[in-house]
């Protein structure tokens, strides 16, 4: 198979991750799951897909599993009908608003609960919440974060969610993640007029941090060690954005009256 074929069956897996990652972040505001809930189904859904090829499990059925294990994991307390009916919802496969009947939700149900088997095997029973976003805080509260340095911040958070639409999530330790996004939003910001201030001062602060000897010690994060990976992230994440405009080249080589649409 060419290089080509190869980068174009990648690209399609990315698609295929950031699409179903991102139907369960949409799903999980619609029921009003908090960040880490969301990002964890993410998580399971993606660590899953790492394991099992795409073709060989429904995407559906895994995606509604993730989240309601993270659901139960968390202590949510959300039904399953709910979080059923809201993928329907954004799948556009409700008909009416009575919704699924009782006897095709409980065939359902029983598939999820084999799905959910499933994904609990394909993750060894490991269904640790991603500690992601508390590596990302402490990271901003040691570089004494204060509301001036909001926007680069909270783009930092941003990009944090996105990175659980890939597989970088799986790849990437947690606080080597957090990092990362916060280096790629200061060097976005950088670019960015009415950031550059934001982004000069965090960057200092950042470079003060990384030289802290007990830092490398414990995250095995300083200057020297840790770079390589961080910049591996970084791209990852990038690959995450750039993967969006592979179906529009398609569609654009293949009939250039083809309009463009969102997966």
């Amino acid at each position: 198979m060419s290089d080509e074929c190869n980068g174009l069956q990648s690209e399609s897996l990315l698609i295929f991750r950031r699409r179903w990652c991102g139907l369960i972040w949409s799903v999980s505001r619609d029921l009003g799951f908090d960040t880490i809930s969301a990002a964890s189904a993410a998580l399971y859904f993606q660590r899953f897909y790492v394991a099992e090829k795409e073709e060989e499990f429904d995407a559906r059925r895994i995606a509604i599993s993730s989240l309601w294990l993270a659901s139960k994991v968390r202590e949510g307390g959300c039904r399953l009908r709910d979080i059923v009916n809201s993928f329907e919802i954004f799948l556009g496969r409700r008909g009416d608003e009575k919704g699924m009947s009782m006897e095709a939700y409980w065939t359902l149900r029983d598939e999820l609960v084999l799905h959910e088997q499933a994904l609990l095997r394909a993750m060894a029973f490991d269904a640790e919440l991603t500690p992601a976003y508390a590596f990302l805080t402490e990271f901003a509260w040691m570089l004494g974060a204060v509301p001036a340095n909001q926007g680069v911040l909270s783009l930092a958070w941003t990009l944090l969610n996105d990175a659980f639409c890939s597989e970088v999530c799986v790849m990437s330790a947690p606080e080597r993640l957090s990092l990362g996004c916060l280096v790629l939003a200061i060097e976005m910001s950088s670019r960015v007029p009415e950031l550059q201030k934001q982004a000069a001062h965090l960057a200092t602060k950042l470079d003060q941090l990384l030289r802290e000897p007990l830092l490398e010690d414990f995250l095995g994060l300083g200057p020297h060690s840790g770079a390589e990976e961080i910049e591996d992230v970084c791209r990852d994440l990038l690959a995450v954005y750039q993967a969006e405009f592979v179906p529009r080249v398609l569609a654009s080589s293949a009939d250039p009256a083809i309009s463009d649409s969102d997966l």
